[in-house]
């Protein structure tokens, strides 16, 4: 689903437009910067994959691929968010970034069929939000689909400890 080609293109226009918010010195947040990602994302895939289309509408979701929905959730942390209300149950695509001092990102992505129940609710009265985490991830790996990059667990102690990579720079 996700071919290096589409990697590459994101790659590319996530830096070309973190460029310009330097240039014009516009300054946004992580969260903002993820929407950004998961939007070139969504077009990126609808201009390379066959079959794939962004309708661009909350309503729906982020990509069609023959039909079925493709969910796009993204973080620059280690945990991956989801609003309450907006869970849809299909694919879901799960993007880790970092951006350098030149303003290339590097990026973990993978993919997994999800189910409402899998999603982490909030504990929280004033926090509405439902999580899926790096650890619940790392431990369905077998049922992963790793595009980009790889999870790695390792013992701290008597702690497992799980470790995101993000694949080659591709820009």
């Amino acid at each position: 689903m996700i071919t290096k080609e589409v990697i590459k293109r994101l790659s590319t226009d996530t830096k070309e437009l973190f460029d310009f918010y330097d240039k014009k010195r516009l300054f946004k947040t992580k969260k903002q910067k993820s929407e950004d990602i998961s939007g070139l994302l969504e077009t990126a895939m609808a201009d390379i994959i066959e079959g794939a289309v962004a309708p661009k509408i909350d309503a729906e979701p982020d990509i069609r691929l023959h039909g079925e929905p493709v969910e796009i959730k993204t973080t620059s942390g280690e945990c991956w968010f989801s609003g309450t209300f907006s869970k849809r149950e299909g694919y879901f695509i799960f993007v880790n970034w970092i951006i350098d001092e030149e303003n290339r990102p590097a990026f973990f992505i993978a993919g997994k069929p999800l189910k409402k129940e899998d999603w982490k609710a909030s504990t929280s009265d004033s926090y509405y939000a439902t999580t899926y985490d790096k650890k619940v991830l790392y431990n369905n790996r077998e049922e992963v689909d790793f595009y980009h990059g790889y999870l790695e667990g390792y013992l701290w102690g008597k702690k497992t400890c799980i470790r995101i990579h993000q694949g080659e720079v591709l820009i």
